[in-house]
């Protein structure tokens, strides 16, 4: 697997975007490190709803779920489309999860991953890691 593409999670989003979220500081310097390691960031397209509708419920963010949405339409991301294969194998994935913390995004995210023959991922996630991919950063 190669290490010049990295898969990037909602977390990952939600932790660069939001000031006083507790991975901001960490998730700024793993932007940077991918940065200056030419390595390419490339989001699967439903962490975008799952980030910004976090942003804007869960973080009671409603500003900052909307820069969000205008940095997506500004194509200031590197977007993943998701198509039947994809979904296919994520779903795979996604059935053998064990705790109701694992989604079918985070599923989607590990699938998109495969897809692109990449262990790294930009995540706080540790179910990531148990199967058998790298957080960027560690």
């Amino acid at each position: 697997m190669t290490n010049s593409i990295a898969i990037g999670d909602a977390d990952a989003l939600i932790a660069l975007i939001l000031e006083n979220d507790p991975h901001n500081k960490r998730a700024e310097k793993i932007s940077q490190w991918l940065i200056s390691n030419s390595i390419t960031l490339i989001f699967p397209v439903t962490v975008f709803p799952e980030a910004i509708t976090s942003l804007k419920r869960a973080a009671n963010q409603p500003e900052k779920a909307h820069l969000l949405n205008k940095r997506l339409l500004n194509g200031d991301f590197q977007v993943e489309y998701i198509n039947a294969d994809i979904l296919r194998l994520a779903s795979e994935i996604f059935d053998q999860a064990n705790s109701k913390k694992n989604t079918l995004f985070d599923a989607i995210v590990a699938a998109t991953a495969k897809k692109y023959e990449t262990n790294l991922i930009f995540s706080f996630d540790n179910w990531y890691p148990k199967l058998g991919f790298k957080l960027a950063g560690e």
